[in-house]
């Protein structure tokens, strides 16, 4: 127990660090090149851990490219580009939006019907969210911020998507092989955007440079996905989904230390906002158990 709680921290501070590394790795290289870089790496770092895992059948490899496009492409290549805008705290927070659109997307189109509870965690993170993007239009008044953080959004959103098309189509597939094959089919998509755009080599190389695209791709993508497998089969599910809420408040807390960012009360309010919301709709209340059956017994 003592191991898997040492490994939780681990997970959860090294991929808040992650977000100071990505604003750094910016300043040298662009969003799709970074992003590219990175899960090329994480790629690499995955296929020794396929080994042994029977290969998917040939009508669900469309569902893998699918859900490379939206998880891989989609959510990295938005968000490191709307972070170009965004301070990484901030970044951190609106990314980590995801379980809320899951939430709404899993209830109109996978009919999961949502309880009040966590109707209340939606519309709070949602309040949440307008506290950020209003307090950012009223104070800083800031057309590319305000863009970039509809980008980070967008990227949310996206990989809540591919949530969605991994729980409906493809159930009974291997996590492992899920996430080690979506990747690098993500990652051939982020390198068509990069080369007409950035172009692949286009980077400032330096031992800084490097440092943040083998901490993201070797730490932040393969080391840690791999612990995150393990203690999904080792931890309670709702122990391990909210420890990984703890993950923006990192970001906001590297942001502050390494980059100096200050946290502006928008940020402040809506991030607790955010974080109320996310557990709120993450976590098995017996008051939602109570709410199925009830729906169930009146459909029939």
């Amino acid at each position: 127990m003592v191991l898997n709680i040492a490994l939780l921290v681990f997970l959860v501070v090294t991929w808040g660090y992650s977000w100071v590394m990505m604003k750094i790795g910016l300043g040298f290289m662009g969003p799709f090149t970074l992003a590219t870089w990175r899960c090329a790496v994480g790629s690499l770092g995955m296929f020794p851990l396929l080994k042994g895992i029977p290969w998917p059948k040939r009508e669900k490899w469309p569902y893998y490219v699918a859900v490379g496009l939206l998880q891989t492409t989609g959510m990295f290549g938005l968000m490191l580009h709307g972070m170009k805008f965004v301070t990484a705290g901030k970044t951190s927070v609106l990314l980590y939006t995801m379980p809320l659109w899951t939430s709404l997307l899993a209830h109109f189109y996978l009919k999961e019907k949502l309880a009040i509870s966590r109707w209340l965690g939606v519309i709070s993170g949602g309040i949440g969210i307008l506290c950020i993007l209003g307090w950012d239009t009223i104070v800083n008044q800031n057309a590319q911020i305000l863009f970039g953080e509809f980008l980070v959004i967008a990227g949310a959103v996206s990989w809540a998507i591919a949530n969605i098309v991994i729980k409906k189509q493809m159930p009974n597939e291997n996590a492992s092989m899920v996430n080690g094959l979506q990747m690098p089919i993500g990652t051939l998509g982020l390198a068509l955007l990069s080369l007409p755009v950035e172009g692949l080599w286009h980077i400032k190389w330096t031992w800084v440079s490097v440092g943040v695209i083998l901490f993201t791709g070797v730490i932040a993508s393969t080391i840690n996905f791999t612990i995150w497998f393990y203690l999904l089969k080792k931890l309670d599910t709702h122990t391990a989904a909210s420890a990984s809420m703890l993950v923006p408040v990192f970001g906001l807390l590297f942001d502050w230390l390494q980059l100096g960012k200050t946290l502006d009360t928008g940020v402040i309010i809506g991030g607790v906002l955010i974080l109320a919301g996310i557990y709120q709709v993450s976590k098995r209340q017996k008051s939602d158990k109570d709410y199925g059956r009830r729906k169930e017994a009146a459909s029939q």
